[in-house]
């Protein structure tokens, strides 16, 4: 264990970090609680970093800005924010403790704990109940909860140690990562997490990822830093059709579903069916025929897909790929799903709401129901390899 007390200077390099949050006392004669606390995850093996708010002598600092600048720094690299509040009126007022918990409580990157009977906490505990934290009742199940988190960490070097294992750990972001760093491109710093959106049961992976960073520019002589990088996992889409007389005749089966950032007359956007998977280990194959079968009703057999192109679908503003997945319909299949038009689909569990529709291509090109994502989608289907007629 690598503990760095206030004013050390911060480790390069490091596979797992946590930071004691938490009332320190004041006044001479006031025990802190944090010693315990290292006892407690010595005793536990904690092969980690662990970053102390405190002077190694116990000695109070002086300089509140340069405290508070290395706090704010030794936060940005941890992995997990222990925060144990054993609150008291006169000595432990915990107020900077509140605050720094308001902050973070969002963060995924929490672990809660206090005294069953501790001053003023009513609100620290309604706050963390709406971001789904349980608050431990003693300092040893708090170290261990939060141990539990970190688990067996990861190594990262430099400006790496500002993304907080929850994140490193995501496939889609390790996908981006990849990508940058097989370009020569180069991470120097990451000033701000700007959000995370987290879907599951437990609120806990992380979907949209926006980071802001900054980027050395492999052969340009300079570092990029006034934007954000909006990171969510990779994509399958489903272009069935099947081929008219000519190809303004071609058909194509779209769904109608209501998405937020819709911008069109009708309110609604039309898309090719598809979807991705939370579980990284799930053949997009797969994913392509479940979410076919999950938006249309149509239910096909695996041997029917066709792996046409993988590709980013906006790279000036997303951070993922689209596979893009083609099945060939014969006339008669496209007729019955044509009597079909309307009818209703989706996953109620997710709220997804899907109605079926069939566009010619001359319709799609000429309306303005689909982005220019799907018409590129849909303008690649017949142009090459064995669907080019």
């Amino acid at each position: 264990m690598q503990t760095v007390y206030a004013d050390q200077p911060f480790p390069r390099t490091f596979h797992k970090s946590l930071y004691l949050a938490g009332p320190t006392p004041r006044e001479a004669g006031v025990c802190s609680w944090r010693p315990e606390a290292v006892h407690l995850l010595e005793s536990l093996s904690y092969d980690g970093v662990v970053f102390l708010p405190e002077s190694q002598d116990g000695q109070r600092q002086g300089d509140y800005d340069q405290q508070m600048a290395w706090e704010l720094e030794a936060m940005r690299r941890s992995d997990v924010l222990l925060f144990w509040v054993p609150a008291e009126r006169e000595t432990l007022p915990a107020s900077t403790t509140r605050v720094e918990f308001g902050f973070h409580v969002h963060s995924g990157n929490v672990i809660l704990g206090m005294p069953q009977e501790t001053y003023q906490t009513h609100s620290m505990k309604k706050l963390a109940q709406l971001y789904h934290l349980m608050s431990h009742q003693t300092l040893s199940e708090t170290v261990t909860a939060a141990l539990a988190k970190l688990g067996a960490g990861a190594k990262r070097s430099g400006a790496e140690c500002l993304i907080p294992l929850e994140l490193w750990r995501a496939p889609h972001f390790q996908e981006w990562y990849a990508a940058q760093t097989a370009a020569g491109h180069t991470l120097v710093d990451v000033p701000n997490i700007e959000w995370v959106f987290r879907v599951g049961a437990d609120r806990t992976f992380p979907l949209f990822i926006a980071l802001h960073v900054a980027i050395r520019v492999y052969g340009e002589g300079r570092v990029k830093a006034n934007e954000a990088v909006i990171i969510r996992p990779s994509i399958v889409t489903v272009c069935a059709y099947c081929p008219g007389e000519t190809k303004a005749q071609d058909r194509f089966i779209l769904v109608k579903e209501y998405r937020s950032s819709v911008m069109n007359a009708q309110g609604f956007v039309f898309e090719l069916p598809g979807g991705s998977s939370a579980r990284p280990d799930v053949d997009p194959l797969t994913v392509a025929r479940d979410e076919l079968a999950q938006e249309t009703g149509l239910q096909l057999a695996l041997e029917r897909f066709r792996l046409l192109r993988q590709q980013q679908i906006a790279a000036t503003m997303v951070a993922n790929h689209a596979f893009l997945f083609v099945v060939r319909l014969e006339p008669a299949e496209m007729d019955m799903l044509a009597a079909r038009q309307g009818d209703i689909y989706g996953n109620r569990a997710e709220t997804e709401h899907t109605s079926l529709y069939v566009f010619t291509r001359q319709q799609l090109m000429e309306d303005q129901w689909v982005d220019y994502a799907t018409l590129g989608q849909i303008a690649l289907v017949g142009a090459d390899g064995e669907e080019e007629r």
